[in-house]
């Protein structure tokens, strides 16, 4: 299986703390954080951040790394993200829930990020009485949480789905199987750059590794969809095909204005060439990684650390050139 369908896998369990109110809001919720924080220093080098410490430009530009989520950042008088050294790990305190624990790993790893995070759960559990109901599970501010607490997904490449008109039933396929299909940013979100992510939709009366099961079959039966698809692609118009990725090569390696989605939408052809053959990287994880550094609140952050006066467009364009001159070869 070509890994580029696969880019990650996201675990996250939902944690409220017995006889604490949900959306805590007095100063229980720093004495939370600070209980939690100190757990965690003892497992793994980490640090915590508070959302009062930041500015929105700074808050979106961490959304963009996936390490915080958009209603977290709202919460600016008692939200904060414990941030492991690798940043594999985040825990956001006070969000819609009092603790979601969070393990984010490259490619198809469900069953790797839940044994990672159940290590920390356990911990956290150890220090502090989560909110739990014997028939019910842990209860979760969301209903759609109760239960394990658990939200297994997995963010998806599906180009050749799109282009081929398939993908609209094969998620509704998927749906029928208890997935729910949403963007790149989660709940809200729309889909970008052909970017989709497909998690479970229930969390009640079915266990954490049911879940991530079905998880796992969801992601693997959208994956041979794709590549079905990739082969029609080819098999169908190998011209239009090829000069659709040289396109977007070509506008990428020489631009000088480069708009956000208009750059999702270009390095995904660049992806589909190295696909097939036509192009070829030195490092595949490092196109992913080019697509949440060109993110507009990232770039608005380091044109500011760099103190330079530059259009954010224009700053696109000159990074993603020296990118693809770097790393991106046309065979």
């Amino acid at each position: 299986m070509k890994n580029d369908i696969f880019i990650s896998s996201r675990v996250r369990l939902a944690r409220n703390i017995d006889s604490f109110p949900f959306f805590l809001k007095d100063e229980r919720a720093h004495g939370l954080s600070n209980t939690v924080f100190a757990v965690l220093k003892q497992m793994d080098k980490c640090e915590m951040y508070k959302m009062s410490e930041f500015d929105d430009i700074m808050a979106f530009a961490i959304m963009e790394r996936h390490l915080i989520s958009a209603d977290l950042i709202k919460n600016k008088r008692s939200g904060a993200v414990i941030v492991g050294d690798d940043e594999a790990v985040s825990i956001m305190l006070n969000e819609e829930d009092h603790i979601r624990e969070q393990c984010i790993l490259k490619g198809l790893n469900l069953k790797q990020a839940y044994d990672r995070l159940g290590y920390i759960d356990r911990a956290l559990a150890k220090e502090l009485k989560f909110a739990y109901h014997k028939s019910y599970g842990y209860l979760t501010s969301c209903l759609t949480n109760l239960g394990t607490g658990l939200r297994a997904s997995v963010m998806m490449f599906l180009p050749a789905l799109a282009l081929t008109k398939n993908i609209d039933d094969c998620l509704k396929s998927v749906a029928r199987a208890g997935m729910v299909v949403r963007g790149v940013y989660g709940e809200g979100s729309e889909p970008s750059g052909f970017i989709y992510q497909v998690s479970n939709s229930k969390s009640l009366g079915i266990t954490e590794h049911e879940i991530i099961e079905s998880v796992e079959l969801a992601a693997m039966s959208l994956a041979k969809a794709e590549q079905a698809a990739r082969n029609m692609l080819i098999e169908r118009d190998a011209a239009m095909m090829k000069d659709k990725i040289m396109r977007s090569y070509g506008i990428l390696s020489h631009c000088h204005i480069l708009p956000y989605s208009e750059f999702l939408s270009l390095v995904a052809f660049i992806k589909m060439g190295i696909y097939y053959g036509i192009l070829s990287t030195k490092d595949n994880d490092a196109l992913h990684d080019l697509i949440e550094q060109m993110g507009p609140a990232s770039l608005e952050v380091e044109i500011t650390n760099k103190k330079i006066n530059i259009d954010k467009d224009i700053f696109r364009a000159i990074q993603v050139i020296k990118n693809l001159n770097k790393n991106i070869f046309v065979n």
